[in-house]
């Protein structure tokens, strides 16, 4: 018995000496990691946390760029500066993403709208906004013109996820993770069990810049990434139904952008695309040759046009003319 106790004993401390070890590992290269990337653009506190915004270019009206779940500021390499030749442009990352801090819960989609209400206001930048919402992205920018429909002149949906996508997919409403896991996940982040690779993290698009694509990483290995994803599924499906009970855009012009090798391009997801157009009587389809769905944002063989697409929404809210 003895024997016994004092290897149980042993195990025991062999286990707390690996859990502080990896907690260790983990701040110091988080750490490191934020010293090595630090923020391209500035850090603006909105209520006792701060979100990261990034501002180039002049003109108007200025555009915002609100990125797909997970993805960041980074992920804007490609789009931003053509943009920027020609309106001013902002991107940022939501509570939670990339150098932001996280936000309180829920993270719904009112709350997110909110968040980017204030985050405009105290950079002091001016509207009316054209909003562009890639992916999940699509959600919150239409969340924020309903919620503030004189601040939003014009809207762009990159592949925007429409409200009732799972439900007509047949798949759970949520982040594409079990919720069992996704409880323990931030656990196990801080630990350093993810990051010394016993369990898989995403890996960040190829497809971006050396810099944007370890920028994008360092996040993914981050205790905060985990725990973002914990509190937007949490959160999920009263998200998608506060997109569900939002208004139109009138006459507004807007813009769905769809690759032609995305899933989006084909079947139900194809139909669900289409049906965004009813968002206002003054909308376009806009299908880019080759492109995924993340290689639209991601890719600077598609980013071009998809700028393009972007700048097309400047263009008519600038001259007044129609979109169609």
């Amino acid at each position: 018995m003895k024997w016994i106790l004092r290897i149980v004993v042993l195990l025991i401390a062999l286990i707390a000496i690996v859990i502080v070890a990896g907690c260790a590992y983990q701040s110091i290269a988080e750490s490191n990691e934020a010293r090595t990337y630090p923020p391209p653009g500035n850090l603006i506190d909105v209520g006792g946390y701060k979100l990261h915004l990034h501002c180039i270019g002049e003109g108007t009206p200025t555009v915002i760029l609100d990125a797909a779940f997970p993805a960041q500021v980074s992920n804007w390499v490609w789009v931003q500066p053509q943009i920027a030749k020609t309106a001013r442009v902002c991107s940022y990352d939501r509570a939670g993403h990339g150098w932001s801090d996280l936000g309180p819960e829920p993270r719904d989609a009112k709350q997110q709208a909110r968040e980017l209400k204030t985050l405009l206001e105290k950079a002091n930048e001016k509207g009316p906004f054209v909003l562009v919402g890639h992916s999940l992205g699509g959600l919150y920018v239409r969340e924020f013109a309903d919620m503030f429909p004189d601040q939003v002149a014009g809207m762009v949906l990159i592949e925007g996820s429409h409200p009732d996508a799972w439900k007509r997919q047949n798949m759970t409403e949520g982040v594409g993770v079990d919720a069992g896991m996704l409880n323990v996940a931030p656990l196990l982040a801080r630990g350093g069990f993810f990051r010394t690779g016993l369990f898989p993290v995403p890996k960040a698009d190829a497809a971006l810049p050396e810099q944007q694509r370890n920028e994008e990483q360092a996040y993914f290995n981050s205790v905060k990434y985990f725990e973002n994803l914990h509190a937007v599924n949490h959160s999920f499906s009263a998200a998608l139904q506060q997109v569900r009970e939002t208004r139109d855009l009138g006459d507004k012009p807007l813009a769905i952008v769809v690759g032609t090798a995305s899933e989006n391009f084909q079947g139900v997801a194809r139909e669900l695309q289409e049906d965004l157009l009813k968002l206002s009587t003054n909308s376009a389809f806009i299908s880019v040759d080759g492109a995924t769905h993340s290689g639209l944002v991601d890719d600077e063989r598609f980013a071009d046009e998809t700028a393009n697409a972007i700048l097309a929404v400047v263009d008519a809210v600038r001259t007044g003319q129609s979109f169609k």
